[in-house]
């Protein structure tokens, strides 16, 4: 399970643009260092101790690539990686001479550099001019020149059928890593997008839930509000009952008086008219600010507290105080009238 995660999974310091040669790198580099660990058992068979020894720091080199590459430092591994390759090409010429084939691997990681597609183009095309410039040095300088190594016929075929064999395969591999690079960057970008979608969901969701609970709230206020107007009209209602009462009681002492009048004052005839006259006057008076808190009471219905205590009431409390002075007009015209007729 770990090899398999550690080819298929994308380490989270590498970024989403550089996922597609994350994955080919990350196979070559792998691939590279097996094949440099086989060699030190062909070389030890073969008994070349410094093409032993070379594959050691070799090897270090892909170890410390490989850790870059995971970190997110695709060009300074790669740079080291063309470096040990032509350098170690080079050193393998030099040591077992052209015939050995292992200059067939230069051109091969030529290539490299422009898999990296979102790398300037000056850059990749002085990495591949680097391989270039290897392999003529060594094309040029090194291939009539004597190898430091004599080897038998039997050894010198075999490496050169194996690194031509070796290079058809690595040819190979180029495009299996490609393909299966592809198909792994194409995996891990439709993830990404599903994880982008799936998160956006859930914001718009989140965004629900506040809008429902944003209503929710405003229509519990509504309720207290509702609950309050229910109180305030319950409250107007009582008081109007309390009015009503009021001035059924005065015109009931207004008909009891305005009796009483008229048997003490059956003789005076002339003096009675006067004073049912202005009784008549007096009633008119009390019966105008009477309307005025009947109106009131009738429109209150239609209106909310606030905006009765403010326009409606001041004028009930005057036309309650207008219904009480007429009223003792009322009494007061009726008692003088009294005295003066006897």
């Amino acid at each position: 399970m770990q090899l398999h995660n550690y080819f298929t999974a994308i380490p989270r310091h590498v970024h989403q643009d550089n996922y597609w040669f994350y994955n080919i790198s990350n196979l070559a580099y792998t691939l590279i260092m097996l094949l440099h660990c086989s060699w030190i058992i062909v070389f030890r068979v073969l008994d070349i101790s410094p093409m032993v020894n070379l594959q050691f720091p070799s090897i270090a080199t892909y170890i410390v690539a490989i850790a870059l590459n995971r970190r997110g430092f695709h060009l300074v591994a790669m740079f080291l990686c063309l470096l040990e390759i032509n350098l170690h090409q080079l050193t393998a010429v030099i040591l077992l001479g052209w015939s050995s084939g292992f200059q067939n691997f230069i051109p091969l990681i030529a290539l490299m550099p422009f898999l990296k597609y979102n790398e300037a183009w000056y850059t990749k095309t002085l990495l591949c001019l680097l391989s270039f410039l290897f392999y003529l040095y060594i094309d040029f300088y090194i291939r009539n020149s004597a190898p430091t190594y004599i080897l038998d016929q039997g050894p010198a075929v075999f490496l050169n059928i194996s690194n031509v064999v070796l290079s058809f395969i690595l040819v190979s591999l180029w495009g299996i890593v490609l393909s299966i690079s592809y198909q792994r960057t194409v995996t891990a970008l439709i993830l990404k997008e599903q994880e982008l979608f799936t998160a956006q969901k859930m914001t718009e969701q989140a965004e629900i839930l506040r809008q429902l609970e944003v209503k929710e709230r405003d229509n519990e206020i509504y309720q207290l509000r509702n609950v309050e107007l229910k109180n305030s009209n319950d409250e107007i209602l009582a008081q109007k009952v309390v009015i009503e009462k009021l001035v059924a009681e005065q015109e009931q002492i207004i008909l009891a008086r305005t009796g009483e009048l008229a048997e003490t004052n059956a003789k005076l005839i002339n003096a009675n008219k006067q004073l049912m006259a202005l009784i008549q006057f007096n009633a008119h008076s009390i019966r105008e600010p009477l309307c005025r808190i009947l109106g009131a009471m009738t429109i209150s219905e239609y209106m909310t507290q606030e905006e009765f205590y403010i326009e409606i009431w001041p004028q009930v409390n005057k036309a309650t105080t207008d219904l009480d002075i007429a009223v003792k007009q009322v009494i007061k015209y009726a008692d003088e009238a009294i005295e003066e007729n006897g």
